[in-house]
C-alpha cells in the first residue's frame, strides 16, 4: 500500500515557531508550536537569540513528526516561512556576532533619518519597492551596525536573515529566497538580484557579504545527519527555501491576483495583493516585494497586531496576567474574546492607539508610541482589551484605505493568522472595514504556504496559481450595520487623535 504524501510547513515567527504537516490537498495532519522570548536589552531593542530560535525549530519539528506518527511517514518535502526584515551578522567562521535584530527594533532610527536626508529615497523606492528610510529594513540595520559597532561591522563576513541562518545551520550554505532578499531593501524589483546602487553607493559593501538569492521553490538537500536525526527526518528530504511569512500567507490562503486581498494578524499585521508587475504608491505608503519571476506581492503592514494583546497578557495588572496565564496561551485570548463581547462597539468612548513599537504603513512613523485616550471611571480591563482590539483594526483599515485603490477591483478580503481563530475579532473587522471578511480554509496560512512551496519544489504541485481544496473559504462575516456606523465615527476620531499627536 502506497504511503500518502505529506508536506511539512515550518513558520519561524517573531515570538514562536510552528510546524504543521499537510496532505496533498492541503489539509492539516499534525501541528506543534513553541514560544520564545523577544529580548529588549536596551531601549528600542527587539531581538531574538538565534540559538534559541534554532533549538526551538528543531524541537518543534521533532515533536510534530513524533506526534503525527504514521502521518509523517510519507513526508516528501519541507518548506520554510519566516518573519521578514530580520538581520544578524556572522564572522568568517560562521559564528554569530549579533543577535537577530527584528522588524520591531527601533535603534536604527537615527541612521534611517540621516539616510532620508542623504539619498533620493523615492528613486530607491522605485528600484527596491521598499520605503528604504525606515529602521525596520536591514538596510538601516547595516548602517546602524556600521556606525555604532564598527569593530563588529568590520568582522562581519555575512549579513543575513534568520531564515538564511537556519539554512546555514542545516546545510552549511548561505542562500536567501527572493522574498526575504526583497524585504531587505537591498534587492532590485526588476532584476531579482542585489541592487548595485544600494550596495555600492549607500552601504559600500560587496555582494560577497550577502547570501545567494534563489526562488522560494528552490530546494536544498543533504541536511547535516545529526540535525536530521534530532528532528526525526531523513537527511535527504528536500527543503524548499520558501518565502517570508506574509508572502507565504498570501499563497496559503489562495490569493493569486489583485481580485482578492489577504489579511494577516499575528504578532504584527498586514494586507497584501498578488500582482503581475511591481505595484508602487506615489506617496511611498506601501511596499512591493518580489515573489516569483512573474509575480510580485504589494501591501502595507502595521507593527502592532497580536503583539498588543501579548503585552496585555504579560505586562498589564498582575491579576489580569494571572487569570490569563492560568488558561494557557489560547485560553488567554479566549478570555479577551469574552471581555470584548461584554463591551459595546466603540468601548464606550475609550480609544487605544496601539503603537507600542512605532508604526509602518501608511504613516511610517517609527517614533510614534501608544496612547490610551478617553479613560474614565466606568472603564475597566474589559474596555481596555476591546479598545486595543479596535485600535488594531483601525490601523489595519488605514492601510486598506491606501492599498485598495492602488490594487483596483478587490472583491474579497481573506483572513489568516492567529486572529482568524477569533470570531469576535473577525466580526469586528467586518464592522470596521464595512465589508465582508472571508476566512481561509487553513488558518495557519503561512506554514501552509510554505508547505505548498515544498509541494512545488518536489514537482508534486506544478502550478502555484492552482488552488488546492484546503484553500476554499471556510466561513464569512458580514458587517453589522449598527456597529459599522459606530466604527465609522470611531475611525474618524482615531485618525483625528493620531493627527493631533503626530501630524
Amino acid at each position: 500500500m502506497t504511503t500518502p504524501a505529506r508536506y511539512l510547513g515550518v513558520d519561524i515567527g517573531t515570538t514562536g515557531v510552528r510546524a504543521a504537516l499537510y496532505d496533498a490537498d492541503g489539509f492539516p495532519r499534525g501541528y506543534a508550536y513553541q514560544e520564545y522570548p523577544l529580548l529588549s536589552p536596551e531601549p528600542g531593542a527587539a531581538e531574538l537569540d538565534p540559538e534559541t530560535v534554532f533549538s526551538s525549530l528543531v524541537a518543534v519539528v521533532a515533536r510534530c513528526m513524533a506526534e503525527a506518527e504514521d502521518e509523517a511517514k510519507g513526508l516528501r518535502g519541507i518548506g520554510l516561512s519566516t518573519q521578514m526584515f530580520s538581520f544578524l551578522a556572522l564572522d568568517a567562521d560562521g559564528a554569530r556576532l549579533t543577535n537577530v535584530v527584528t522588524w520591531a527594533d527601533t535603534r536604527p532610527l537615527p541612521q534611517a533619518q540621516a539616510y532620508e536626508r542623504a539619498f533620493d529615497v523615492a528613486a530607491l523606492y522605485a528600484r527596491t519597492g521598499c520605503r528604504t528610510q525606515h529602521p525596520m529594513y536591514p538596510l538601516a540595520k547595516i548602517l546602524w551596525l556600521k556606525e555604532t559597532r564598527p569593530a563588529v561591522f568590520a568582522r562581519a563576513a555575512k549579513f543575513l536573515s534568520i531564515k538564511s541562518y537556519v539554512l546555514f545551520r542545516l546545510f552549511g550554505r548561505y542562500v536567501v529566497d527572493y522574498t526575504d532578499a526583497s524585504a531587505s531593501s537591498l534587492f532590485n524589483l526588476a532584476s531579482f538580484d542585489w541592487d548595485p546602487v544600494v550596495l555600492g553607493e549607500v552601504l559600500g559593501i560587496g555582494r560577497e557579504r550577502l547570501c545567494e538569492p534563489m526562488p522560494g521553490t528552490g530546494t536544498l538537500s543533504g541536511m547535516h545527519p545529526e540535525l536530521a536525526a534530532a528532528m526525526g527526518l531523513r537527511a535527504d528530504v528536500p527543503v524548499a527555501v520558501g518565502a517570508g511569512d506574509g508572502i507565504a500567507a498570501n499563497l496559503g490562503c489562495g490569493v493569486f491576483d489583485a481580485s482578492a486581498m489577504s489579511c494577516t494578524i499575528g504578532t504584527s499585521g498586514a494586507l497584501r495583493v498578488a500582482v503581475g508587475k511591481p505595484l508602487l504608491d506615489p506617496g511611498m505608503r506601501t511596499w512591493c516585494h518580489c515573489f516569483t519571476k512573474d509575480t510580485w506581492v504589494a501591501g502595507g503592514a502595521i507593527n502592532n497586531g497580536g503583539l498588543v494583546l501579548k503585552w496585555l497578557r504579560e505586562s498589564f495588572p498582575e491579576q489580569f496576567k494571572g487569570e490569563a496565564a492560568a488558561r494557557g496561551l489560547r485560553g488567554a485570548y479566549a478570555l479577551f474574546d469574552e471581555f470584548a463581547r461584554e463591551i459595546p462597539a466603540g468601548s464606550e468612548g475609550l480609544l487605544f492607539l496601539p503603537l507600542l513599537t512605532g508604526e509602518r504603513s501608511p504613516n511610517w512613523n517609527a517614533a510614534a508610541r501608544g496612547v490610551i485616550a478617553g479613560l474614565d471611571l466606568r472603564h475597566d480591563r474589559r474596555h481596555l482589551v476591546k479598545a486595543a482590539m479596535e485600535g488594531v483594526m483601525y490601523r489595519m483599515r488605514s492601510v486598506y484605505e491606501v492599498l485598495a485603490p492602488l490594487a483596483g477591483d478587490v472583491r474579497q478580503i481573506r483572513a489568516n493568522g492567529g486572529y482568524a481563530g477569533s470570531d469576535v475579532w473577525l466580526q469586528m473587522q467586518a464592522d470596521v472595514f464595512g465589508t465582508e471578511i472571508a476566512v481561509a480554509g487553513v488558518e495557519e496560512a503561512a506554514s501552509f504556504g510554505a508547505a505548498v512551496l515544498a509541494m512545488h519544489g518536489t514537482g508534486d504541485h506544478t502550478d502555484l496559481k492552482m488552488p488546492l481544496p484546503a484553500m476554499a473559504v471556510g466561513r464569512t462575516f458580514e458587517p453589522d450595520p449598527a456597529n459599522a456606523a459606530v466604527y465609522e465615527a470611531g475611525f474618524k476620531e482615531f485618525l483625528a487623535l493620531y493627527g493631533r499627536l503626530y501630524g
